[in-house]
């Protein structure tokens, strides 16, 4: 074998790990931004609850009274909405994956659900007319059929 094939081999080989190094680096980039977006989704949500009255988030439980309409009120709709269309769009655009939109959405729909969101999203629909797969998405869970809900499901 001679030396310069030898060389060729090695560059070769160097040239395949070095382009297996990249790939790596880049899916592992993938994971930490998937992860990164998800922390700071999670820190609204949670910073939206502490924010909200508890009326907000209990009102698609049946039986509950409805609250009146208030500045702080639809202030914490407004923002819930927000978030819910913010997580779509980067549901959307494949920025985070199926399974992280699906676990938003269970919790959106019961809101979407409540007679206090029905009643209020009259007024927040223009807010997100530049959004319309939001506003199809929220119109299609209120098209939806009822499901019987508890604190257990």
């Amino acid at each position: 074998m001679y030396i310069g094939q030898i060389i060729q081999y090695a560059t070769l080989l160097s040239l395949l790990m070095g382009g297996l190094g990249l790939v790596v680096a880049v899916g592992i980039h993938r994971e930490q931004v998937k992860a990164q977006i998800f922390l700071g989704l999670s820190a609204q949500y949670d910073q939206l609850l502490k924010d909200s009255s508890s009326g907000l988030w209990l009102s698609w439980l049946p039986g509950t009274k409805i609250l009146e309409r208030t500045d702080d009120l639809i202030i914490s709709m407004l923002r819930f909405c927000t978030l819910v269309s913010l997580t779509h769009l980067l549901y959307l655009e494949r920025r985070i994956p199926r399974r992280m939109w699906e676990l938003m959405l269970r919790s959106a729909e019961r809101r979407f659900r409540s007679p206090l969101f029905v009643r209020e999203w009259e007024h927040l629909r223009t807010e997100f007319e530049s959004f319309p797969e939001f506003v199809s998405l929220v119109t299609s869970v209120h098209r939806m059929p009822p499901r019987i809900e508890t604190l257990d499901a």
